[in-house]
C-alpha cells in the first residue's frame, strides 16, 4: 500500500514538473523579443538559441540602407547590411552601394527607428562586399554581429535576416544547401543570378541556402543558430527576380579577410595568376590521354601578369561542324602547391582561402605529356577597366567553352540556362 501511494505521490511530482517546464519555457520564447525572460537563465554562449531569442539578438545589428542621389534627392534603392564592429562600419554588399559608381548619399536605419547618415568606406566588386560607416551613431545603436570561425555543413539551419522589398526586420529560415559554389557575378539584365555585382571573375566558396531571401535581403548576414554571421546574402537564382529557393551567401571567411582590408587600407587586393581556360571533359581527356577527366586547360594568358612572366603555354580548342572536339593542345594544370585541380573552381577557391598578393605558388602542369613545376609569383588582380584594357584578364573559364551562356555555372543544367537567359 506505502509502495502505491509512493508511486502516486511520484507521478504528481514529475507532472508537476512537466507542467510547470513547459510553462517556463512557453514564457521565454513569448518574452524573447522584448528581452523578457520570465527568470530563465540565458543560453551559454556558443550554445544554439530559440528562432526567437537569436532574433531578439540579431535584428538589432541588422540595418536597412537607404541610396539616395545627391543630384536628385531620389531614393535609388534599398538593402540590408549589418554592424561590422563597435565604431559603427556597415557591412554589405557592392551591389546594393555601387549605383552612381559609389557617389551617393547613404541613409542606415535600425530597427529601433534610429537612422544616420553613412560615408562610403570602399568596396570590392570581386567579392561583392562593401563598407559603409555611420557617422556620429548612439552607443546604444551599436551592437557588432559575431563572425563565425568554420563554414557551415550541408543541412545546418540557416537563418537570414534583412529587409526584403523594404520590409524591415524580416527573418526567414532554412538550411545551407550547398558550400563551396562559384558565384558568377558578370550577371546582367538578363541574367538569372540577380543580385550580384558586375565583374569578370567568379567568387569562390559560396553557400547556398533555401532560407527566402528576396530583393532587399542583398547586404544583410545570414546566421546560424549561435547567432553567428556565416555569410553576407547576396544572390539568388531566378528568373523573375522573387525567391526561388536558392540564394547564395558570401562566406564569413572572405567577410573576415575583405571587410578588415577595406576599412584599413579602402580596398581588397586578390591574388591574381592571369589565365584563361576550360575544365578538362571527357572529350578533352581523350584527346589528351588521360585517365580521368580532371584539370583545367590553358587556353589563354594575360600579357605581363604573373602566369605570362612564369612562362605558361597558350592553347586551344578546334570543333567539327557538330561542335564535337576534333584537337587541342596547351599546358593543363593538375595541381596547385600539391592539392589536386579538377577543375577551375579548386585554383580560384585556394587562391582565395590561402594565398595572398606576392605569395609564391607551384602548379604542376601537363605540357607535351609530361609533368613539370612552375612556380608562379602571384599579382595583384587588375581591375575591370585595366582588363579590358589588354583584353582576357584571366583566373576563369572561357565563356566560348562553357557553352552558349556564359554565367551558366557547371552545379546548373545547361538546358536551364539555354530556357531561362534568352
Amino acid at each position: 500500500m506505502l509502495r502505491k501511494w509512493m508511486l502516486i505521490l511520484s507521478f504528481i511530482y514529475v507532472s508537476y514538473l512537466l507542467i510547470l517546464g513547459s510553462n517556463q519555457t512557453y514564457q521565454y520564447q513569448i518574452f524573447g523579443q522584448s528581452g523578457t525572460t520570465s527568470g530563465q537563465a540565458q543560453a551559454p554562449p556558443g550554445s544554439d538559441l530559440t528562432l526567437p531569442n537569436l532574433f531578439a539578438s540579431a535584428s538589432k545589428s541588422v540595418v536597412q540602407v537607404t541610396i539616395v542621389d545627391p543630384q536628385t534627392g531620389s531614393q535609388q534603392g534599398i538593402g540590408s547590411g549589418f554592424v561590422y564592429d563597435s565604431v559603427g562600419h556597415i557591412a554589405t554588399n557592392n551591389h546594393v552601394v555601387a549605383f552612381n559608381l559609389g557617389n551617393n548619399e547613404y541613409i542606415v536605419t535600425f530597427l529601433n527607428g534610429n537612422a544616420y547618415e553613412a560615408t562610403l568606406v570602399g568596396n570590392d566588386p570581386f567579392s561583392d562586399l562593401a563598407v559603409l560607416k555611420i557617422l556620429n551613431p548612439k552607443a546604444t545603436d551599436v551592437h557588432p554581429l559575431a563572425l563565425s570561425n568554420s563554414l557551415p555543413l550541408v543541412g545546418d539551419t540557416a537563418v537570414a535576416i534583412g529587409n526584403p522589398f523594404g520590409l524591415s526586420g524580416s527573418l526567414t529560415v532554412g538550411v545551407i544547401s550547398a558550400v563551396g559554389r562559384l558565384l558568377p557575378t558578370s550577371g546582367g539584365q538578363d541574367s538569372q543570378f540577380m543580385g550580384s555585382a558586375a565583374s569578370s571573375f567568379d567568387i569562390p566558396d559560396v553557400i547556398q541556402t533555401d532560407a527566402a531571401i528576396n530583393p532587399g535581403n542583398s547586404g544583410g548576414p545570414l546566421l546560424n543558430m549561435k547567432n553567428e554571421v556565416i555569410g553576407i546574402n547576396s544572390a539568388i537564382y531566378s528568373n523573375t527576380g522573387s525567391n526561388a529557393g536558392i540564394g547564395f551567401a558570401i562566406p564569413s571567411s572572405t567577410i573576415k579577410k575583405v571587410v578588415q582590408s577595406i576599412i584599413t587600407t579602402g580596398e581588397y587586393q586578390h591574388p591574381y595568376l592571369g589565365v584563361t581556360g576550360v575544365d578538362i571533359t571527357p572529350q578533352l581527356a581523350k584527346i589528351f590521354g588521360l585517365i580521368d577527366a580532371k584539370g583545367f586547360l590553358v587556353t589563354d594568358i594575360t600579357p605581363g601578369s604573373p602566369a605570362s612572366r612564369a612562362g605558361f603555354h597558350t592553347g586551344g580548342v578546334s570543333y567539327d561542324q557538330q561542335g564535337q572536339i576534333t584537337n587541342s593542345y596547351g599546358d593543363i594544370i593538375t595541381k596547385i602547391d600539391e592539392n589536386e585541380v579538377r577543375k577551375i573552381d579548386d585554383i580560384l577557391t585556394y587562391l582565395e582561402r590561402a594565398k595572398k598578393v606576392n605569395d609564391t605558388i607551384t602548379l604542376t602542369i601537363i605540357r607535351d605529356n609530361q609533368l613539370k613545376d612552375i612556380n608562379v609569383v602571384l599579382g595583384s588582380r587588375p581591375t575591370q577597366e585595366e582588363g579590358l584594357a589588354v583584353g582576357p584578364f584571366g583566373d576563369q573559364s572561357s565563356p566560348e567553352l562553357d557553352g552558349e551562356y556564359s554565367d551558366c555555372p557547371s552545379y546548373v543544367p545547361q538546358s536551364l540556362c539555354d530556357l531561362f537567359v534568352q
